[in-house]
């Protein structure tokens, strides 16, 4: 029984420290709880920081972000744990993940990030309404254009035919070379203010084009020469022929010209050019042959005989003056003989008399001797006596300050201009153009009217012009428009002495313009705001309705595109920074392909006719003969940069359509924007309502801007362009405009 009682106890024990060696054996669960703070990490785009996540368990865990751009320094453990989170630089847009961490249960992080937020800029400029307001004018050599009927020399109806090319440029006005027939190729010459050239086709035909190009919403600006016209002209040839001529006033005639130089009232305050006074001819001489048995006699008068058998040299005969307006001289015939008269010793321009046509002189029968008159036939056999009578034995000269052959006006005293009949008969022909339908005047080398080349009045060309505007805005008013005629001056000065001219008209050529532009180009933009805002505000203080016209360079230049180093980047900012500057702009044909050329060959170079294909063009041109056949490749043409989207002309589509669209970058006034500065020229336009931010990067890198406006909305863009909140990033020479 004791044993039995002892196993019993036994047994009990035994069980008892099995039992004891099992620690889960009658022990409770722990019940473990997950903790991860904080709930949520903020990143900024460019964060180099490490943010701490806190896990709190007892249990194993594990965390996993959800984007690759999360990176964290320990993904599992067990227990309590510190968790170094980082993340990617951000480029693109806010942008948002977790991180989530796993254990007894599972608890999310909110991962945040800023963007840099850079976007692409991509222009979406408004639809064009079609109401043309760019006020760009193109400027165009007629003879150089368009030719329509295959003789090489451009016309009216080659310009009408291109019309729709000047349309899709944008451009609303067109600057025609002078339109009126002449003797040179160039047309600067004037032989008739009241008639068009013949060689560019008919006045019906110059009336078809202005009614076309209205048609299109493109104006009409006709060249006209005010300082001199052609020495062909019927009013100087009338002028030089018979000095009782009422066309003798029309020119400045004097055989003493340094002592009579201050008689006249246009030349006042200023000072007599020995160079700009050539000699001329006078009156109307009467050759008459007559047989003769007297012996072979010349005189010493400055009137001699040329005379000349085919394939011999010209002999040279003096007459005798008998001082009462009559000279002879006897000479020696022998068959046939060509004659003429000079007048003076040498070939200098207005000596020479001949016929009025082909003449074959009869004995004893007068012949009318004309200025640059035909040469005569005689023959003969003996010795005949020539008489010359009704001639000037003067020496007379007139002024032609730029050429013997263009000689100057004279338009009597600028204070009353108007009552001068020289006035009156230009004024009469403009007149004629304006009733035609031409809606403006470009008036060529306005400061030589009343001077020279070298001495000029100032004061005195402002006067006359103001007569000649009034009058010619009269004409325009009584033809039914109810605003005033567009009329530009060619007055090359500084713009110190420029800006004083608006006080006779209403626009002027800032020539100072380039050389801000090509400032600006060169990197240095700082200044180019203030600049142009400056030449405006300088007129519009002479003249409240004052047009600032800017323009690259013109038909008496050098190329732009030679000037910018035939830099293309350069050549299309050039374009888009005239196209977004406040003021009117002048295009040069030829300009919108990138036409390079230099005077140092002759003007012809810088006057290239258009290569509209690119198989050439479409006329060589009379008087045009100087080109340079190494730029007018087929990819200059106007049929392949047509074609190419990223080709110059394209550029000044684009532009021109802009200023088309938007009233504020065509009528605008023109302010600083911050970020200008260095190579970055940034300014505002504004009109009414519509303020528009213009941007340019004239650097040949890329450079940043900060801007305080809206850049939401780009409307215009050359180059490449990025933002970032308040950083504008701008390509090389890149351009871009907001509309705010």
């Amino acid at each position: 029984m004791k044993r039995t009682l002892i196993s019993i106890l036994a047994s009990l024990a035994a069980l008892l420290v099995l039992f004891s060696c099992d620690p889960t054996k009658n022990k409770p669960e722990v019940q473990d709880t997950l903790t991860v703070s904080p709930a949520s990490l903020d990143f900024e785009a460019e964060d180099a920081s490490t943010k701490l996540v806190y896990v709190t368990t007892e249990k194993d865990w594990t965390a996993t972000p959800s984007a690759s751009w999360i990176h964290m320094e320990k993904t599992s453990g067990t227990g309590k744990a510190t968790l170094a989170v980082t993340v990617d630089t951000n480029t693109g847009e806010d942008r948002s993940g977790s991180i989530s961490v796993k254990g007894s249960s599972t608890v999310s992080v909110a991962v945040s990030q800023k963007g840099k937020n850079i976007v692409t800029v991509v222009a979406n400029p408004d639809s064009f309404d079609g109401t043309k307001r760019s006020s760009t004018t193109y400027q165009l050599l007629i003879y150089s254009f368009a030719d329509s009927n295959g003789d090489g020399i451009g016309d009216f109806k080659g310009i009408q035919n291109k019309l729709d090319y000047l349309d899709e440029m944008g451009v609303t006005g067109l600057w025609l070379s002078p339109a009126h027939p002449s003797d040179s190729y160039h047309a600067y010459d004037v032989t008739d203010y009241y008639d068009v050239n013949p060689l560019y086709g008919t006045q019906e035909d110059f009336k078809n084009l202005i009614d076309a190009a209205h048609g299109k919403g493109i104006k009409i600006y006709m060249d006209y020469v005010l300082n001199h016209s052609g020495k062909g002209n019927a009013w100087f040839k009338q002028a030089l022929a018979d000095p009782s001529s009422q066309y003798r006033d029309y020119y400045f005639f004097s055989s003493n010209p340094s002592a009579d130089y201050t008689k006249f009232p246009m030349l006042k305050g200023t000072t007599y050019q020995a160079g700009e006074w050539k000699q001329a001819t006078s009156g109307s001489p009467k050759l008459t042959v007559t047989k003769t048995t007297e012996a072979v006699t010349t005189g010493s008068s400055n009137w001699n005989l040329y005379t000349w058998k085919d394939g011999s040299a010209a002999q040279e005969l003096r007459f005798k003056d008998r001082g009462d307006g009559t000279l002879y001289l006897v000479f020696e015939v022998n068959g046939s003989c060509g004659m003429l008269i000079r007048k003076y010793m040498n070939w200098d321009p207005g000596s020479k008399f001949g016929a009025s046509g082909k003449v074959t002189i009869t004995e004893g029968k007068a012949v009318d001797l004309v200025p640059d008159g035909e040469d005569m036939s005689f023959t003969g056999s003996g010795r005949y006596k020539i008489e010359l009578s009704n001639v000037t034995t003067e020496t007379l000269y007139y002024m032609g300050c730029f050429s013997d052959w263009m000689p100057d006006l004279n338009y009597g005293d600028p204070a009353t201009a108007e009552d001068n009949p020289t006035f009156q008969a230009l004024a009469g022909s403009a007149d004629k153009w304006i009733n035609l339908g031409v809606d403006g005047l470009r008036l060529d080398a306005v400061k030589h009217i009343c001077g020279g080349i070298n001495s000029y009045n100032n004061t005195a060309n402002q006067t006359l012009l103001k007569k000649w505007y009034d009058h010619c805005n009269a004409t325009y008013k009584a033809a039914g428009h109810t605003d005033d005629i567009f009329m530009v001056a060619e007055a090359w000065e500084s713009h110190g002495v420029e800006k004083n001219y608006y006080k006779g008209i209403n626009s002027c050529f800032e020539f100072a313009y380039f050389d801000e532009l090509k400032k600006a180009l060169s990197g240095n933009a700082a200044g180019y705001v203030s600049a142009v805002s400056g030449f405006i505000s300088d007129h519009t203080a002479v003249r409240p309705d004052a047009i600032t016209s800017i323009f690259m360079t013109n038909h008496d230049q050098d190329r732009a595109a030679e000037a910018l180093g035939k830099n293309l980047a350069k050549e299309k900012q050039a374009a888009a920074m005239l196209l977004t500057t406040a003021g009117k702009p002048f295009v040069y044909q030829g300009e919108e392909l990138g036409y390079y050329g230099t005077k140092g060959g002759g003007d012809e170079y810088v006057r290239t006719p258009m290569m509209w294909n690119k198989s050439g063009s479409d006329c060589a041109k009379k008087g045009v003969s100087k080109v340079d056949n190494a730029m007018l490749t087929s990819s200059i043409s106007v049929e392949a940069q047509k074609a190419d989207a990223n080709s110059l002309l394209n550029v000044y589509k684009t532009w021109s359509r802009l200023r088309n669209i938007y009233p504020a970058l065509a009528e605008g006034t023109m302010t600083v924007a911050p970020g200008n500065g260095g190579s970055i020229a940034a300014w505002y336009m504004t009109a009414g309502s519509q303020k528009l931010l213009v941007i340019h990067n004239t650097a040949g890198t890329a450079k940043d801007v900060t801007v305080k406006d809206d850049m939401s909305r780009a409307v215009g863009l050359l180059g490449t362009a990025t933002y970032d909140h308040t950083t504008l990033t701008l390509g090389p020479n890149s351009s871009v405009v907001f509309k705010l």
